[in-house]
């Protein structure tokens, strides 16, 4: 594949606006080919830390209350990572947060970018064995429930609609679940 030229950016014309403590969108004009130019829009949100936790055969999930869709959503454990966290801090308190467990073994699998044509975030994921169980401690404003499902069920979960977040689903298919 022959790679063709990077459009300009002109930094200097770079607009943010904030929207609370983490998250902004930077608007700028792109420089086309030639004359012509665009508008580009940028969301700017932290990186997450997602884990894949295995206790066995079985894997650990949340089932979480998203306010965006108003709906409850399947998930795999993930939280933001604070500024100057290594992800990998992030992966594991979010577990211990979320679901109660404690991981023996943790280990970086991939990388994951979820919206590239909206947002410069990334996930980090993180694969998690040796699961020691313990109470839940999740985040104000946060209504989870925890729950173990067989590997051998995850497959049909996605395909059903049972998890729809693509953030889960990549991290699944990154760490050999699906």
């Amino acid at each position: 594949m022959t790679d063709m030229p990077a459009p300009t950016v002109n930094a200097s014309d770079v607009r943010t606006t904030s929207f609370g403590d983490w998250i902004s969108v930077d608007s700028r004009t792109v420089q086309l080919a030639g004359s012509q130019s665009m508008e580009t829009h940028v969301v700017r949100f932290p990186a997450i830390a997602l884990i894949v936790a295995l206790d066995g055969d079985d894997l650990v999930l949340i089932r979480q209350f998203r306010f965006p869709p108003q709906s409850w959503v399947i998930e795999a454990p993930a939280g933001r990572v604070e500024p100057r966290e290594d992800p990998a801090r992030t992966a594991v308190r979010e577990l211990r947060e979320e679901t109660g467990f404690q991981a023996g073994q943790v280990e970086l699998v991939g990388t994951l970018r979820i919206s590239p044509h909206l947002s410069d975030e990334t996930t980090y994921v993180y694969a998690a064995t040796g699961l020691v169980p313990g109470p839940a401690h999740p985040d104000k404003g946060e209504f989870i429930q925890r729950f173990l499902v067989p590997r051998g069920d995850v497959r049909a979960m996605v395909r059903e609609g049972r998890i729809v977040d693509a953030k889960t689903i990549a991290a699944l298919a990154v760490c050999d679940v699906i």
